[in-house]
């Protein structure tokens, strides 16, 4: 003799096996009873369009770049390297070029939506967010350049900025103060190469399918020249740097200053820091007047910014 357990699939009267071998109809009726509950929350579930997991079409996280083809990083990477060579040299005139017109192809200028600084050109600002642009600099560029002599307190051994917006009002920053202390400024590149790793052992031998390298950095050397506006002495500014692209993105991600030389007086670290308030990590806030007191100094000593 044996005991029937009504259960609405399969599965659920599989349950009941165990009567057979002696087990309790108590047991029996409370093992199904637990089958037919999972059986209904599931049921809803599927009638809900519940899922326990994240769906295929889920949208990606705004914060983590996705990941482009060898072919698409290595487009960028050579786009950048192209935009940075031919406006670099127009530098105080046009200012910084950030992106291109995907429709054109031609360079543009910095995005709005940056900080403000006195007696900017509005045009540094101008914003065309219906022009179909690509950036060739990652939204978290980080800029840095450590002093060949330390700076006293509160600047650190290394001064760096981060974000695009430091970033385009840093180059503001330097281009207007240069043209209200100098005329007539040019840029001159004197070195523009491309920096890779050399390939290990025979490329031959390296299986196709390996994938490619994707350590990139341009190296750029130029000299900056002007006329002081007070004195009438040239000026003139040997400036390397290194501009390196993100392995995920081909986007600039890292530039950083390894030389000036002449090196700039303090004094255009304290306006720096006055225009653009602590971005050096200095917990001091800065005086009202630092900025006047440094374009001053900046004036009598013909240092650069």
């Amino acid at each position: 003799m044996f005991w029937h357990c009504s259960t609405p699939s399969k599965r659920l009267s599989q349950s009941c096996l165990p009567a057979l071998r002696g087990a309790s109809r108590r047991q029996c009726e409370s093992r199904s009873l637990v089958l037919l509950q999972l059986y209904r929350a599931q049921s809803t579930e599927a009638a809900l369009g519940v899922r326990s997991h994240l769906p295929p079409d889920t949208p990606p996280d705004p914060k983590k770049p996705l990941e482009i083809s060898d072919q698409e990083w290595e487009l960028r990477t050579g786009r950048a390297i192209y935009v940075i060579q031919q406006t670099l040299p127009e530098f105080f005139t046009t200012g910084l070029i950030t992106s291109i017109n995907k429709s054109t192809g031609s360079p543009r200028r910095a995005n709005g939506g940056y900080l403000p600084l006195a007696n900017a050109n509005p045009l540094d600002y101008y914003d065309a967010s219906e022009e179909d642009v690509d950036s060739i600099y990652s939204p978290n560029v980080r800029l840095s350049y450590t002093p060949p002599v330390a700076l006293p307190a509160p600047f650190p051994k290394t001064l760096h900025i981060e974000g695009m917006s430091m970033y385009i009002t840093s180059s503001v920053f330097v281009r207007h103060t240069l043209n209200a202390l100098y005329s007539d400024l040019k840029v001159v590149l004197n070195k523009v190469s491309v920096e890779t790793p050399r390939p290990s052992g025979d490329p031959e031998l390296q299986p196709k399918t390996r994938r490619k390298s994707r350590e990139k950095s341009l190296f750029v050397g130029l000299t900056a020249t002007g006329v002081a506006r007070v004195s009438g002495a040239a000026g003139e500014w040997e400036v390397n740097s290194t501009y390196t692209f993100s392995p995920l993105t081909g986007l600039i991600h890292i530039h950083t200053v390894n030389s000036i030389h002449p090196a700039p007086h303090q004094a255009v670290y304290d306006s720096l820091r006055a225009s653009l308030g602590n971005v050096f990590g200095s917990q001091e806030p800065s005086r009202p007047d630092g900025a006047a007191s440094a374009v001053k100094a900046s004036r009598d000593s013909g240092a650069p910014s």
